[in-house]
């Protein structure tokens, strides 16, 4: 639930993921709210979770256009923006954003109607706004989950937890989803706390509510006409968050999260899958540079897809959701490029190359089926050639698709040009 800028970059997590924090679960409380209040509830959330309250939380009440103006300058910022520009490229050219939509201004519509608080590490502050809430004693709630990220900020440090190379885009994703995690379940337990219960983390059927709880969580026209990739973007840190902690909550008490921020989830499937954390199940690295073959294109996106990422790609390309989930369970590790024309930087002229490898041939296998569907779905053209490890196509602009599979590693390419294609087959299987 924060907005992270430090200096003058994100961290290495893309302002998607940075800001998304600050929207899906709103602060608001009421205008009389007033410091010592905030300071009474700091020490109550530090008592409950276990966490030392080093310093008061400092906080300032703004007007929500404040809020608004502050969001739209971090959005600006040069590196911000290119950041954004590149981001927006890899979404379009992967067919998970449609290829007119203005991603930026899609962007800040999301964060502008539904933000009205955030904690920003940078400056160990929590801005809320005026607005009166319509449920102050759930608004107080809320506000107990930001006032948790204070807790973590001085605990941990997230500036620097959450700093990573900006290509590792699924690591970052993860760490993400701890924080969030952290802050929901906290709250939770604050609420039920003050009704005298105990934490209902035992519970069988509680990851199947805590899910469906997240569904839609806030809505606004902006967040409803967002592509489905970006609404499940902005949703996983919460929900599968949420998840994680509660799973290490189940048997165990808060300092076991808190060993988590030492030793930090390495990947979206460990927070997935929490047996595959606490085996330190570490992803394999697949190097994949900009390849020679490709005369006239350079980089404009690099990232790791993890398998939240893969499953998303699958789902947004028609791919049910169960069996998406299935395809990508058993990723091992990725790696994938959207490389743009020098001179047409138009998505749709761009290339897109990801190259994943999967814990054994049968994950390997069933990923490949999923991913033929997906881009035979996504491709307008004609399939030239189909087999069980390769399938290519020839799309109505001339260029080529292809997906194929040699023992656990799977490529998936998008948009090549014809001229290149086989030298970028020969290349990409290189040894």
């Amino acid at each position: 639930m924060k907005i992270q800028r430090a200096r003058g970059r994100l961290g290495g997590v893309s302002w998607l993921r940075a800001v998304a924090s600050a929207t899906l679960v709103a602060v608001a409380v009421p205008a009389a709210a007033a410091p010592g209040s905030i300071d009474a509830l700091a020490k109550e959330v530090a008592k409950l979770r276990g966490l030392r309250l080093k310093k008061p939380i400092a906080s300032e009440i703004v007007d929500r256009d404040e809020l608004r103006r502050r969001l739209r300058a971090m959005a600006e910022e040069a590196t911000t923006r290119a950041h954004t520009a590149a981001e927006g490229f890899a979404l379009a050219r992967w067919g998970l954003i449609p290829l007119v939509l203005d991603y930026e201004a899609l962007v800040i519509d999301i964060f502008t109607e539904q933000l009205v608080g955030y904690y920003d590490p940078a400056t160990d502050t929590l801005a809320i706004s005026k607005a009166a809430a319509d449920d102050p004693a759930h608004a107080e709630l809320v506000l107990a989950h930001e006032l948790a990220h204070g807790l973590q900020d001085q605990a941990f440090d997230l500036e620097k937890f959450e700093d990573l190379p900006p290509a590792e885009t699924d690591a970052a994703l993860a760490r993400r989803a701890l924080v969030e995690g952290d802050g929901v379940a906290l709250m939770i337990e604050v609420m039920l706390a003050r009704q005298g219960q105990a934490a209902p983390w035992s519970a069988p059927d509680v990851a199947a509510v805590l899910d469906t709880s997240f569904a839609r969580p806030g809505g606004g026209d902006a967040f409803d006409r967002a592509p489905f990739a970006v609404r499940e973007a902005l949703l996983f840190p919460y929900r599968a968050g949420t998840s994680f902690v509660a799973a290490l909550r189940r048997r165990q008490p808060w300092s076991a999260v808190d060993a988590v921020y030492r030793r930090p989830p390495r990947s979206t499937e460990q927070i997935l899958h929490l047996d595959r954390y606490v085996a330190d199940e570490a992803p394999i690295a697949v190097a994949l540079a900009t390849p020679a073959a490709l005369r006239g294109f350079s980089l404009a996106h690099e990232a790791v897809w993890g398998e939240h990422g893969f499953a998303l790609f699958l789902q947004a390309h028609g791919v049910d959701a169960g069996v998406a989930a299935n395809a990508a369970e058993g990723w091992g590790g990725d790696r994938m490029l959207s490389l743009t024309r020098d001179a047409d930087r138009r998505p749709e002229r761009g290339v897109g190359i990801a190259k994943l490898v999967w814990d054994t041939e049968a994950d390997a296998i069933e990923a490949t089926e999923a991913a033929m569907r997906a881009v035979d779905a996504a491709v307008l053209g004609a399939t030239f050639e189909r087999g069980a490890e390769r399938m290519r196509w020839l799309a109505l602009d001339g260029t080529v698709a292809s997906v194929e599979r040699r023992g656990t590693t799977l490529v998936v390419v998008l948009g090549a040009p014809a001229w290149a294609s086989a030298q970028l087959a020969a290349e990409l299987w290189a040894p």
